[in-house]
Order: structure tokens, then C-alpha cells, then sequence
């Protein structure tokens, strides 16, 4: 039983927590497109297969339960700033009504390096006191320290890194096969193939920490992590998705061949 099965399993007994902290071995290029999709998954999940909601629900950032709080990263300069005030207030103030659609309410803070000392002890009754049903994911791409009022508070989750001992056999025979191929092809093969978009991103990655000064390269692919987010966020269409790799491959991998 994998991570979100056992938190599912714990929906379902009333027994889910109220506060978890998620992190993952992986590269800081991939950590935040894992994060953020796992609790994406999750929340899609726990909606339909909990609470029973229509099968249709596919952008949870637009759920009227759903909050959240940082950038989900498509944005070409992510904000570094502590958050604010402001907004620390406004995300508190989500909690202080009942759900409008489901049973429980969900926030994810997309950066926890952006809690600083002023915004965690605005939010210690709110981690120590839920209102009502609601769960809270941080997600922490950077493994930064958290402070303590807020270590102490959570729950701590740690995702299972992609492979660690990786040959790169499979993405050196992708390559071979894919150069040659015209987008119309590349698209028939794989997107339709065993392996989803994401298992051959985890390649892309690992490929590419293993390459020397390629700082324009390692660039580019940090921007497509979070275009590869954003897109699974919103449940962009599969075709789409496949074809904007395509592009990256023919635009910064394929030339390095």
C-alpha cells in the first residue's frame, strides 16, 4: 500500500490529520512538480472516492474547499519573499467557514521556506485548533529547517524519490528512438505508450544532473518542471503535455546528442 492509499484508508476512518509537512529526497528541479502532484492526486481522490463527488472534478485549485497558498510554479521569477501578513491572515480566514461543496476543507502552502517566525505564530491556534474537517499539506521542495512551531506541530510525510541507482539505459534507448521521429509519430508511440509523461521526466532529470556546465539547459528544464506542474495542476490535455516535451527535447537535449 503506497503513501496516498494509507492516507486515503485514513480518510475513510475519520482518522486523517490535520497538518502534514512533504518532502522528498528528489533534486529541488523535480521536488516541487512531485509534491504538488501528490497532493493534487490526493485531494482528486479523496473527493471522489471518499466524499463520493462526481467523477468530473479535475481542477481542485478552482474547488470552493480547496485553498492555495504560494506558487504552484509556472511563474518565470517564484517569489523568495517571506509571505505576508496579508496573506497569512486571508489564508487563516478560509478555515473559519464550513465547506461549501464537501465534508472537509483542504489547503497546500506550495513553499515552506516562505514561513517565517511573524507568520507561524499567526497561524499556532489554527494548527493546534482545526475548525471542523481540514487537513493542511506543506510542501517543502527545498527541505529547508522549519522552525520549530511548526515542526513540532506536523506530521512529517517524506515521498519516495524516483530511482536511485540509475544506468540510463531506458532514456538512452528513448533517445536513439525519438530523435528521428516527427512530432506526429513521437505522439502516436508514446503517449499511448506503457510509461506515463512523468516516468520519462524522472530520466529527463537524472540525465541532466549528470551533465557538465549545461547551465542554460538546466535552466530551461527548471522552467518546464514548473510548466509540468502547473499543466498537471489543471489537468491539461495529455497530447498537450507530450507535444511541449517533444519541443524541449528537440530544443535542448536532442542538439547535445
Amino acid at each position: 500500500m503506497n503513501l496516498k492509499e494509507i492516507l486515503l484508508k485514513k480518510a475513510e476512518a475519520q482518522t486523517l490529520g490535520h497538518f502534514y509537512v512533504l518532502e522528498t529526497a528528489e533534486p529541488e528541479l523535480s521536488a516541487l512538480n512531485s509534491l504538488t502532484t501528490f497532493s493534487h492526486d490526493f485531494i482528486r481522490d479523496y473527493y471522489q472516492k471518499v466524499e463520493k463527488s462526481s467523477p468530473n472534478l479535475t481542477n481542485f485549485m478552482n474547488h470552493p474547499d480547496v485553498y492555495i497558498l504560494g506558487n504552484t510554479g509556472v511563474e518565470e521569477e517564484r517569489e523568495t519573499a517571506a509571505f505576508s501578513v496579508e496573506e497569512s491572515e486571508k489564508f487563516a480566514r478560509f478555515f473559519e467557514f464550513k465547506p461549501v461543496q464537501g465534508k472537509r476543507k483542504f489547503a497546500i502552502i506550495t513553499e515552506a521556506h516562505r514561513i517565517n517566525t511573524i507568520i507561524a505564530n499567526k497561524w499556532l491556534k489554527l494548527l493546534e485548533e482545526p475548525h471542523g474537517l481540514s487537513t493542511i499539506f506543506v510542501l517543502n521542495p527545498r527541505r529547508t529547517k522549519l522552525l520549530d512551531t511548526i515542526n513540532s506541530r506536523a506530521l512529517h510525510l517524506r515521498l519516495n524519490a524516483k530511482k536511485q541507482n540509475w544506468d540510463g539505459s531506458d532514456w538512452q534507448n528513448f533517445l536513439t528512438d525519438t530523435k528521428p521521429m516527427t512530432l506526429a509519430k513521437f505522439l502516436e508511440k508514446y503517449s499511448k505508450g506503457d510509461e506515463p509523461l512523468s516516468f520519462w521526466m524522472g530520466e529527463l532529470v537524472q540525465w541532466e544532473a549528470e551533465q557538465n556546465s549545461q547551465p542554460q539547459a538546466k535552466m530551461a528544464l527548471e522552467s518546464w518542471l514548473r510548466t509540468f506542474a502547473e499543466m498537471e495542476v489543471f489537468h491539461q490535455p495529455t497530447a498537450t503535455k507530450w507535444t511541449l516535451f517533444f519541443s524541449h527535447l528537440q530544443n535542448h537535449v536532442f542538439p547535445r546528442l
